[in-house]
């Protein structure tokens, strides 16, 4: 469960254990789990982490602007307090996130989904804008005193890659925006691209009617056919699907055809007299 504090922080309640399953599911789970695992010097620092986040040893996580918290548990009960950082974007940075993805009107109707196609991350990048932390991006703080990852980070970083899955939204409040922002800001700019856009110039009516003289006449209507056209057969090599009597269509098509054709001289007569 959710409990949304304000615009720049979001607090989530503890996650069960993990018993029996993978941390992440999703792609950009993965990826955020590669980041802290590729820069993480010590194997049985991650070992510990995974095995307090299975235990459901991670407490409420806080995420916020550049920083997730959570209380994490020792397996003797002993508390601390852990913190990740990440860089958020710059105000230039966000500005080319958000153009392009209204450009991108698929990338829009991804993130309300809940989810973060590959081409939409390929595209910030192109942009100059990571959206997924790389190697080293991930910054640890543990009041236990490791200076690298300890249990207790990478505990915390494998339970935020089961939120990740869930909401990346909640990789873009890290980066320094709040869902609620981002959405009104791709309205507005969506909005402002729409009245930007150049309408079709319009004919002037008087202009047009006054022109009338110079104009070439439009062409004669053809002549209407003495019978009706024949439709196609249905006659082939390949049986039909079962309840569909062939006969019975040509039939209806034929009937069809001779409706339109009396319907087309009787207005032929209308327009053109007897």
């Amino acid at each position: 469960m959710t409990r949304h504090d304000d615009d720049t922080e979001r607090t989530f309640a503890a996650l069960p254990p993990a018993h029996g399953r993978g941390f992440a599911q999703t792609w950009w789970g993965q990826v955020w789990l590669k980041a802290l695992e590729d820069t993480a010097l010590d194997s049985a620092q991650l070992k510990a982490g995974r095995r307090l986040a299975r235990a459901g040893a991670v407490g409420a996580v806080s995420v916020r602007p550049g920083r997730l918290t959570a209380v994490v548990h020792d397996q003797d009960g002993t508390a601390h307090r852990a913190d990740v950082l990440l860089e958020t974007l710059s105000p230039g940075q966000w500005d080319r996130l958000l153009d392009m993805t209204v450009e991108r009107a698929g990338h829009v109707a991804a993130l309300l989904d809940r989810e973060m196609p590959p081409h939409l991350v390929e595209d910030a990048a192109a942009e100059g804008v990571e959206l997924l932390p790389g190697l080293g991006d991930l910054e640890p703080e543990c009041d236990c005193g490791t200076w690298d990852h300890c249990g207790h980070t990478a505990a915390l970083c494998y339970q935020l890659a089961r939120l990740l899955d869930q909401d990346p939204f909640v990789l873009l409040l890290m980066r320094g925006r709040a869902e609620t922002d981002v959405l009104a800001d791709i309205q507005s700019r969506s909005g402002a691209r729409a009245s930007g856009s150049s309408a079709p110039e319009g004919v002037d009516a008087a202009e047009a009617y006054a022109a009338g003289d110079i104009l070439p006449p439009l062409p004669a209507l053809p002549e209407l056919p003495d019978e009706p056209g024949a439709p196609p057969s249905l006659d082939t090599e390949t049986p039909p699907a079962p309840g569909v009597d062939p006969a019975a269509l040509e039939f209806l098509a034929a009937r069809t055809a001779a409706r339109a054709h009396r319907m087309l001289a009787e207005v032929a007569r209308g327009v053109f007299g007897p």
